[in-house]
């Protein structure tokens, strides 16, 4: 199983940057948009938010949240001493 968690992580690394490319090209040709974004990062087991409205930092909580679950379904069993 661990010999499939880097080249899982390298394709997800590489399809978020090809969405980011299309959707940068996307907004490009549109003309005026306004754009919106938040970020989470750890600093230890303590998450940091940031956001421009509660909208995004709830979007980014709840992708990080999803993030989680699934790292914990797939690493569960090692994770328990």
């Amino acid at each position: 199983m661990e010999e499939q968690l880097i080249p899982i992580g390298i394709l997800v690394i590489l399809i978020g940057f090809v969405l980011l490319i299309i959707g940068i090209a996307l907004t490009a040709f549109k003309g005026k948009t306004r754009t919106e974004g938040g970020f989470i990062f750890f600093i230890g087991p303590f998450p940091v938010l940031g956001g421009a409205t509660s909208k995004e930092i709830f979007y980014v909580l709840l992708i990080a949240s999803i993030a989680l679950l699934v790292i914990f379904l797939l690493l569960g069993k090692r994770l328990i001493f």
